[in-house]
């Protein structure tokens, strides 16, 4: 050794070159050595250089504390820079990061250099927290970070097997705080990811004007959506894992209420225009009717009418400065209490609010004023104006009843996941019906001395529209626009959760051109299916090519409980409908629930039961104490299931490409199929001939064209789909009955 140390040549790579691994400690231990911004001087200063405490296999044992451990500088890439001329560039090492590098002083091992880094493996438990014990990978994030919600995993998998610390240490561990790979599992999500799909996939009601939508429902129907939604999140954030990282709540109680408040202005702008125009029309009724009467009375009575009148004015126009700021009042007391018995919202209970809200202010306005013009019928005698009020609000709601109708946009909806959408068309006749009947039922009475008054809706939510979860199941195909109606179709679903295509049930008729296709997910689970929707010579839906098939969709129902596409209740859980038609929040296997006289309960998929006599249940475990469920305790049994096989019909030319020949060979990822191309002048596909077709597919095979020369085309296989009847007949061939895919019958089978 002595020999040795007389040989050396003090030179960097003339000694050797020894290379080293090992962890970057605590962050408290070296980021005081950082600098914060450039020096103005070469003074001294806070912050040496970008230096960290790497703890080295091999030459620091558990002894040597982080303080004691040498400084290793880092060697910056020739694209780095070195700060000169104004260059350079940040390294992004991290507490508990595992890097490699050389020692500048050789066997002395005292100037370690930093040369690289070792990704983390997407496999590897982290702890929170740097352990007692040497070299186990542990979070680059410390305690005074606020860790973004993309590097927060949805699944807590504290469950799974952990890192050991010292046997002498009592130091909890906590593994998979955070995600600290950069190669992503697939099927892994974070909080950042669902969070920013939530927000995408909440519908935008599109502006629409008056003469396409009187009274705006459809508008009203989805901010009611996106209320319930905001709510059962916020307060499913107090409980559910996955809400609380997906979700940043600081007050719950705050939130509901803001988003309540913001809910209700918007809905009372839709509802504000009817009563300005009510507030018209009484207002003209009455100066035109006392224009006519005016002289037609003594002398003597005039200055009296005219300051009875002016009175009149003034408290007519009280009352309705006070409904309209008492409007986002009633509004807001009706969306608190539908937030808690709405897990879906049908256009029926829109229907039903907007009708009770209109007819029982009708009805409160026609009550004010016949005691606001008590005085001018005192001195008139007759003088009726209140019973046509009810008549103009069914004109203004009837407007649309005309038999020349306006021309109005197709769409109704835009989110940015799921794209343009449509709503259900409006019943007026239905609507003016409800208007009435809440109308004439309702027995509000003010004082004109004194407009404090209140609605209430108690009885809009004894109506049997089904407002409670339904069971998730297969997307509904909806066809709207295109000048014609009638189509419908079921979605054909593949294993892998995405739309093959769709069997045309109905072609419908009267299409000018090719209508939207929707793929309506009752709970939300399936996501990006794009279709392309063409039609025949005779005005008919003929097929729908699938240019995006999505992922995620359910082939059936899997006992999960939703509406207005999320999932309310995950399968297993049990959901508890108050007596007061209020629902708590789904309450999952093992939870102790009180349960009242009266209150309806549903487990396992099962039928729900109401509770005759107040006690407490454990929320059963379906898959443990409960025999599986069948498809006879679903809302869907066989009958409204059929068995097809998909052979390829024709290809869709997305992209013709260029530059290819016809002789290129097309290549189908499989099945037995045979395609061939025809190009034009400059070698675009014109053609795609299929020659053998194939059948049996179960997934959309990829095709491309083997060519030298061609660039660009993208070809989409179209299936044509055989119904062959139910599998157990006797003359299906058995050796095919692998390549049959079984289609869910959505079309009046099964109602989401």
């Amino acid at each position: 050794m002595i020999e040795q140390g007389f040989l050396k040549k003090h030179f960097v790579g003339r000694d050797g070159f020894i290379w080293w691994v090992g962890q970057v400690v605590k962050e408290s231990e070296w980021v005081v050595n950082h600098p914060g911004n450039r020096t103005p001087t070469t003074n001294d200063h806070k912050g040496f250089d970008y230096r960290y405490k790497v703890r080295i296999m091999g030459y620091h044992p558990e002894e040597v504390t982080d303080a004691d451990l040498p400084w290793a500088s880092i060697m910056l890439p020739v694209t780095a820079g070195s700060g000169a001329r104004g260059s350079s560039c940040s390294p992004a090492l991290s507490q508990g990061d595992f890097v490699y590098g050389f020692f500048l002083d050789g066997e002395d091992a005292q100037t370690p250099i930093i040369m690289g880094i070792i990704g983390n493996n997407q496999y590897v438990s982290i702890l929170k927290s740097p352990s007692q014990s040497i070299f186990l990978p542990f979070s680059g994030f410390t305690n005074r970070d606020t860790v973004p919600r993309y590097a927060l995993p949805l699944e807590n998998e504290d469950g799974k097997a952990k890192q050991q610390t010292n046997p002498e240490s009592s130091k909890p561990t906590t593994n998979k705080t955070v995600i600290e790979s950069n190669v992503g599992l697939e099927g892994r999500t974070e909080g950042a990811s669902k969070q920013q799909m939530d927000e995408g996939k909440r519908k935008i009601p599109l502006q629409r004007t008056s003469d396409c939508e009187p009274v705006p429902l459809s508008k009203i129907q989805t901010a009611i959506k996106n209320l319930i939604a905001d709510i059962q999140k916020i307060r499913k954030s107090a409980s559910d894992w996955k809400t609380k990282v997906s979700t940043k709540i600081n007050n719950i109680e705050t939130q509901i209420k803001k988003k309540i408040d913001d809910a209700a202005g918007y809905i009372t702008g839709g509802i504000k225009w009817l009563i300005t125009e009510v507030k018209k029309y009484i207002t003209n009724k009455v100066n035109d009717t006392l224009k006519d009467t005016y002289y037609a009375i003594f002398p003597n009575q005039r200055p009296k009418l005219k300051e009875v009148v002016e009175k009149s004015n003034d408290l007519i126009a009280c009352l309705f400065r006070k409904i309209i700021s008492n409007l986002l009042k009633m509004v807001g007391k009706f969306l608190l209490e539908a937030a808690d018995k709405f897990i879906n919202t049908p256009l029926c209970a829109v229907e039903n609010f907007v009708g009770a809200l209109v007819g029982k202010l009708t009805n409160l306005i026609t009550s004010a004023l016949d005691a606001i013009l008590a005085p001018i019928k005192a001195i008139l005698g007759v003088f009726d104006l209140a019973d046509g009020i009810l008549s103009f609000v069914i004109d203004l709601l009837s407007f649309l009843s005309c038999d020349e109708k306006p021309k109005c946009a197709e769409i109704k909806e835009w989110s940015i996941w799921d794209g343009p959408s449509n709503l259900p068309s409006i019943d007026l006749s239905s609507l003016v019906g409800k208007v009435t009947s809440f109308a004439n039922s309702a027995k509000e009475s003010i004082n004109p001395d004194n407009f404090d008054f209140d609605l209430d809706f108690s009885d809009v939510f004894q109506d049997t529209c089904n407002v409670g979860a339904l069971f998730c199941g297969p997307p509904n195909v909806e066809f709207f626009g295109g000048g014609g109606s009638g189509a419908a179709g079921n979605a054909i679903i593949g294993a892998a959760g995405n739309i093959l295509g769709v069997d045309i049930i109905a072609p419908g008729s009267g299409y000018t051109e090719s209508p939207f296709v929707n793929f309506v997910d009752p709970c939300g689970k399936g996501r990006g299916a794009v279709g392309r929707v063409r039609i025949n010579s005779r005005g008919e839906v003929d097929d729908v090519v699938m240019e995006e098939s999505g992922y995620g969709y359910l082939t059936g129902p899997d006992g999960s409980r939703g509406g207005d596409g999320r999932v309310f209740a995950e399968p297993g859980d049990t959901i508890v409908k108050r007596s007061d038609g209020k629902y708590d929040l789904p309450y999952s296997a093992g939870d102790i629930i009180n349960l009242l006289p009266g209150d309806e309960v549903q487990s396992c998929s099962r039928a729900s039961y109401t509770v005759l006599e107040a006690g407490t249940i454990i929320a059963p475990y379906c898959a443990d104490t409960i025999p599986a469920v069948s498809d006879t305790d679903l809302p869907l049994n066989d009958e409204g299931k059929y068995p097809v096989v998909l052979e390829i019909k024709d290809i869709y030319i997305s992209d013709p490409g260029f530059n290819y020949d016809k002789n290129d060979i097309v290549v189908v990822s499989e099945g037995d199929v045979d395609l061939t191309i025809d190009v034009d002048d400059v070698g675009s596909v014109t053609k795609v001939t299929v020659n053998r077709p194939g059948i049996g597919f179960k997934n959309i095979p990829t095709i491309f064209i083997e060519s030298d020369t061609g660039y660009n085309a993208k070809l989409i296989p179209v299936f044509n789909v055989k119904r062959i009847g139910s599998p157990t007949q006797e003359e299906i061939d058995k050796s095919l009955s692998a390549d049959y895919i079984t289609v869910v019958d959505c079309v009046g089978k099964f109602n989401v």
